[in-house]
């Protein structure tokens, strides 16, 4: 699906603004199981909080269309079962470096490592309909208030001369370049991973070697340092690697 079919309407115009368009307050829906989560979309269809497509984890056309939202997006991320429990708090880490996030968990979850990983709040999917709608309105609303005045970022990496033309290293170049905040390999390989299972460290390792020889050319390469078990992606560099 084009890009343009799966960028956030909110992010075009103010969400209640007045237009023969329908606009949403979420940008992106994110399941962690796709089936589950049309049939709370169904329920909630009348509330015209959600845009009707659904992604599921790992989807990178849906993460690309996060990074070059024109203002920062919110993603509602659907948890509908407690068998992710062991990852999810890295998994809302990891995506609140693309978007905004509210995720929506079963009854009776604890909210607070959810919180401390970064999520901007975090909801009973089994709360009545209204109820949630007007939450996660309310939720859009204040997170709009805090970038009024920001402006939007001047940098595109979409124009970057050295941007790969194949997808999923174009979206890792973006992903380099626009995160606020170092890349963890552990996350980069839980985002971009289906949702059963990380990526495998070796195609990791295959992505940053392909993007290497590309910026090479150019006397640019992957700023990457180890630490303890783990290697941290700090962006796009010039020069030559450190020893």
């Amino acid at each position: 699906m084009p890009l343009a079919e799966l960028s956030p309407a909110s992010s075009l115009r103010p969400f209640g603004g007045a237009d023969d368009t329908i606009t949403y307050p979420v940008d992106l829906v994110l399941s962690l199981h796709r089936g589950r989560t049309a049939a709370l979309l169904r329920a909630l269809r009348s509330q015209q909080v959600f845009p009707t497509l659904i992604h599921g984890w790992g989807d990178e056309r849906a993460y690309s269309a996060l990074l070059h939202a024109r203002q920062g997006p919110l993603t509602v991320l659907d948890v509908p079962d407690a068998r992710w429990d062991e990852t999810l708090a890295q998994r809302v880490r990891a995506l609140s470096k693309l978007s905004s996030v509210v995720v929506l968990t079963p009854e009776g979850s604890d909210p607070a490592p959810l919180l401390l990983a970064g999520a901007a709040n975090v909801m009973s999917r089994t709360a009545p309909a209204r109820e949630l709608a007007s939450r996660i309105a309310a939720e859009r609303r204040w997170l709009d208030s805090r970038r009024a005045g920001r402006g939007t970022p001047g940098y595109a990496p979409g124009s970057h001369p050295l941007r790969p033309r194949q997808s999923s290293q174009a979206l890792f170049f973006d992903m380099l370049c626009l995160a606020a905040r170092p890349w963890c390999c552990h996350e980069l390989r839980l985002l971009l991973g289906p949702v059963d299972r990380p990526m495998s460290r070796r195609a990791l390792q295959a992505r940053i070697a392909r993007l290497d020889e590309r910026l090479g050319r150019a006397g640019l390469y992957v700023n990457c340092s180890a630490q303890w078990g783990r290697t941290l992606l700090l962006g796009l560099s010039d020069g030559h690697h450190s020893a």
